[in-house]
C-alpha cells in the first residue's frame, strides 16, 4: 500500500483491495483516527455549523446510518480521492493480468475498445511503473535497515 499511495501523493494509507477501501478519516497517528469502508458510504459532507463530516452509510437489508466524524472535508476528500486512485490502479492491473493470463472472454466485454492495443501498453506501463516502485521500496528500506541512512 506504501507504493500505491505513494505513487498517488498521499502520505496517508488506506487499505485497498479493488472496489473495497477501508480508509482512515485522519492521520494514523490522531488518536480520534476512524477506519470506514468507501464502498459502504453512500454520500458525505461538511457540516458547517461545527467543521465535522457527516457521511450517509449504508447498512445490511437498507439499513441508512449518519455518522459524524470529526475532521475537515478538506482532508476527508484527499484521502478518499487517494483511496479510489489506488483502487482503479489495482482493477486496471487486475484486467492487464487477466489478459496476460489469457482469461478474458471478448464477448462479456461491453466496452468496444477492450482488446485495444493501446489500451493494453498504457496497462503494460502501469504494470511496469508499480513493478518498479515495488522493487525501489524495498531495496531502499531494506537499505536503511541495514546501514541506518537512505539509499544515495
Amino acid at each position: 500500500m506504501e507504493v500505491h499511495f505513494a505513487k498517488v501523493g498521499c502520505q496517508t494509507r488506506g487499505y485497498v483491495a479493488g472496489h473495497h477501501r477501508l480508509v482512515p478519516t485522519c492521520g494514523s497517528s490522531n488518536e480520534q483516527v476512524i477506519y470506514y469502508m468507501v464502498h459502504l458510504m453512500e454520500d458525505a459532507s461538511e457540516l458547517e455549523s461545527d467543521k465535522r463530516v457527516e457521511m450517509i452509510m449504508n447498512g445490511r437489508e437498507g439499513d441508512k446510518y449518519h455518522i459524524q466524524i470529526a475532521t475537515s472535508e478538506r482532508t476527508f476528500r484527499r484521502i478518499v480521492s487517494a483511496a479510489d486512485e489506488v483502487a482503479k490502479e489495482q482493477l486496471s492491473l487486475f484486467e492487464y493480468w487477466m489478459y496476460r493470463l489469457g482469461k478474458v472472454k471478448r464477448e462479456i466485454f461491453e466496452r468496444t475498445y477492450f482488446g485495444d492495443y493501446c489500451v493494453y501498453m498504457k496497462l503494460r506501463k502501469l504494470a511496469l511503473d508499480l513493478f518498479i516502485r515495488t522493487v525501489l521500496h524495498i531495496l531502499n528500506k531494506d537499505h536503511k535497515k541495514v546501514y541506518g541512512e537512505e539509499t544515495p
